[in-house]
Order: structure tokens, then sequence, then C-alpha cells
């Protein structure tokens, strides 16, 4: 795992982050995060708890009503989701985020509608990233199982060469099998240096991955630390991941190798 240096500057920022999706009403309260180029983060907590939506927020797909939400070093408190992804943001939603119409190469195609060259090589580059896909580019993605296509949700916006990517919820409904696969491959992109911000319902698993882990509850932020910290708080595993009293979680268990 990758530890964050005090002279490195994040990738993004929030700071007193609020807002909802109704202007007035706040669903998230006062979060300040900071993400690293080089980590994973992810945010777990109870059904209700606020993680989508600070997540949405983040990346300009609704408002927010106080806070600062700073990118590479710039305010973009006020900026589109669309003008975010020009800027370096990759975002997967947890559903409609592939078109089920359209191939796997179409779906890259239409990723990579921004760039002004280098188009194939891209495809190339995205599709070797992710072997399940790689070798039937013109298979429609109505064909793909859940896992697959959640792995071309995510090709898709690696298209545009995204340095921070912010993934809701990649692992819902997929079987543990097909989860595994996805939050290796996960990991593999931060290693290249993408930043990533995660939504997350499997938070053992998504933890074990995870540098560091945010856990919120009722729109507010609970909790924030490595993602051990968080997986062996005993407040965490009686509430959010299941386990009895006095039952503890190795950290051995499931560590990427």
């Amino acid at each position: 795992m990758t530890t964050n240096g005090a002279e490195r500057e994040p990738l993004l920022q929030v700071e007193s982050f609020s807002g909802g999706y109704v202007e007035g009403i706040e669903i998230i309260h006062d979060i300040a995060l900071d993400v690293f180029q080089d980590e994973i983060l992810t945010i777990i907590g109870p059904n209700g708890a606020g993680k989508s939506t600070l997540l949405k927020a983040i990346v300009g797909a609704l408002p927010f009503e106080r806070g600062q939400r700073t990118f590479q070093g710039r305010d973009v408190s006020g900026w589109s989701t669309p003008r975010m992804i020009a800027a370096g943001v990759g975002y997967v939603p947890q559903v409609d985020n592939v078109f089920a119409s359209m191939s796997i190469r179409e779906n890259l195609e239409m990723g990579g509608y921004m760039r002004e060259h280098g188009l194939e090589d891209r495809i190339a580059e995205v599709l070797a990233m992710f072997p399940d896909l790689e070798f039937r580019p013109n298979e429609r993605a109505s064909r793909l199982s859940g896992g697959q296509r959640q792995m071309l949700a995510m090709a898709r916006a690696l298209m545009l060469d995204p340095v921070l990517l912010c993934l809701d919820e990649p692992t819902a409904a997929l079987s543990p099998a097909a989860r595994g696969e996805l939050l290796a491959r996960i990991y593999r992109i931060h290693l290249s240096g993408v930043g990533v911000l995660m939504v997350e319902q499997n938070a053992t698993e998504a933890l074990v991955w995870s540098d560091r882990g945010l856990v919120m509850v009722d729109g507010e932020q609970a909790l924030i630390g490595s993602g051990t910290e968080v997986l062996i708080s005993p407040e965490v595993g009686r509430a959010f991941l299941g386990q009895a009293e006095g039952e503890g979680f190795s950290i051995d268990e499931g560590m990427p190798s």
C-alpha cells in the first residue's frame, strides 16, 4: 500500500462540504477529505448514510450548499460533471454506466469522444488493462456479465486519461468471485498512478484493498483512517462489518499480493 508524505499535495480536497438533492435540504454535513494520486480511499457506511450523495456532489452531479471542492490545486466548487471529467476526473455511476446496445469498442469510443488525438492507441491501452474485454471488442455490452460490464464502465472512464477515478458501488450485485476480480483490477489501476475514490457496500473486501477508509453515518463523517485501522476498529466492526462482540478482523485475510 502507498503512504502519504506530508510534502505532497492532494489531487482532491473537500472542506466543510454540505449539500443534497434539493436546495436548502442537506443530506451530507461538513465532510472533509482528501485523495492523493497513488491511493485508494473507500467510503463505507450503512444504507442511507449519504455515501453516494457525497460522491455525486464531488463530481459535480449534485449541488452543494456549503464548503469548498479543490482539484489539483484549483477551486472547482461550481464545476459541472462534464467540466470535472475534462479536467481529469473519471466517474463511474452505480447504474446506467454503459451503453448496453453498443459494442465494447463503441463504448470506449464514446468514452474518448473528447480526445483530440490518439483515440486508437488509447483504446488499445485500455483494453490491455482488462483481458476479459480485450479479445471481444465487438461484443455488445448487453451480453456481458455484471462484472464485465463494470470493467467496461471503468475502461470507458479511463479513456480520457483521468488522474482521479470516482466509483459508486462498483461491486454491487456481483458474486464474491467477480467482486474479488474487480477489486484487483481497481488496485492495479491505482498502482499506475491514478487516485481512486470509491463508495462501497461490501466494506470488508473493499477496505482490504484500500489505503484509507472513511466511515459515514447519517450524512456525517464518523471516522477516517488507514484501511487497516478502519477494519480493526471494534466500533466499525460491530456496526458495519457484521462482527460480533470481541471478534476481530485478521489483516492477513485477503490482502493483495
